[in-house]
């Protein structure tokens, strides 16, 4: 039985101008060739969707909530937004996520996530309970 060959449509083009200019016959490959455009169907194209109505994007108040909201009873209020876009002013990213670390708190997220975590973990108690 003779083996198999899979050429593109490249590939066998390339075959019957090496076929040709060494004056050989290529009618058997150019027949192939006809056929190939029957037999490999076109992929169709990609249609790329865009958004009809375009998206608000989030202030870093809401965004911060949305993450760290939870860390406070209150949401994060105007104090606490303050001084998590101090905190990120003045620290780095890998200043930050040690500091974490060091207060045993999780080191993954932003720099303003990480700085709600540490002003979360940092704020005094009053009988037991957080101040916010």
């Amino acid at each position: 039985m003779p083996g198999t060959v899979q050429l593109s449509k490249k590939e066998l083009d390339e075959l019957i101008e090496s076929v040709e200019a060494e004056g050989g016959d290529s009618t058997e490959l150019k027949k192939l060739r006809g056929e190939f455009a029957e037999t490999q169907p076109r992929k169709p194209a990609r249609r790329q969707l865009r958004s009809v109505v375009p998206r608000e994007e989030e202030t870093t108040e809401e965004r911060l909530d949305r993450e760290a909201g939870a860390l406070f009873p209150g949401g994060i209020s105007a104090d606490i937004l303050a001084i998590c876009i101090e905190y990120d002013g003045n620290y780095s990213l890998k200043e930050l996520k040690t500091m974490c670390v060091e207060a045993g708190l999780s080191p993954s997220g932003h720099k303003k996530l990480l700085a709600a975590k540490l002003v979360a973990h940092s704020l005094p108690l009053d009988k037991g309970k957080r101040i916010y």
